[in-house]
């Protein structure tokens, strides 16, 4: 989030914690034994939806492997910061993907809701579609620009002011398509990242 954390060392901290060789992992999460061991190493930083894949198998969030667990704060009942946050201090999750960030709108991932602020660039496109967390409800609401929700074949077009919601179970992908920035709000329980 703010802090940079190495995503490469945490999800093999989190597979040896597991006792999952890199093999397992990688044949489980559909992805190359190679492409595994160039994340670990920090050569390369994945995809989200390779990310997502590799969380998925090690039964985390991403939110998870963005944490760095040695910086965690516990704080006092009278901050306010445990409540609110701020516009100017929203935590910030980057990816590899430099056309998707994302801006936490509740202050941590620890609760039982994802609220989060979605910013696609111009023509932010993927061939993947998959589920992102078991159970639960997944509600979008455009606020800038057109975005497209594919949900398994069927695509849906959304404009400024529409909102969609759906299980996040159903394999699915999100696409700004335009030539214009688009931003929606994001509402998953339970927390996908």
């Amino acid at each position: 989030m703010e802090n940079s954390v190495d995503v490469g060392t945490k999800i093999k901290e989190l597979r040896t914690i597991k006792n999952m060789s890199a093999k397992d992992l990688a044949l489980n999460a559909k992805i190359s034994v190679g492409m595994l061991s160039q994340l670990e190493n920090g050569s390369t930083q994945g995809s989200v939806e390779t990310l997502r894949k590799i969380a998925r198998v090690l039964n985390t969030t991403l939110a998870e492997l963005f944490t760095d667990n040695d910086n965690v704060n516990i704080q006092s009942s009278t901050d306010n910061s445990i409540y609110v946050v701020r516009k100017d201090e929203r935590k910030k999750i980057s990816f590899p993907d430099p056309l998707y960030n994302c801006e936490l709108l509740v202050p941590d991932l620890q609760g039982d809701i994802e609220f989060v602020l979605v910013n696609l660039e111009p023509n932010r496109v993927t061939d993947e579609i998959i589920p992102h967390t078991k159970g639960g409800e997944e509600c979008n609401f455009v606020l800038k620009g057109q975005i497209v929700v594919t949900l398994n074949n069927k695509e849906i077009i959304l404009k400024k002011g529409d909102c969609i919601r759906f299980n996040p179970e159903i394999p699915h992908k999100i696409e700004n398509r335009s030539l214009k920035k688009a931003s929606y709000v994001s509402a998953i329980t339970p927390v996908s990242f």
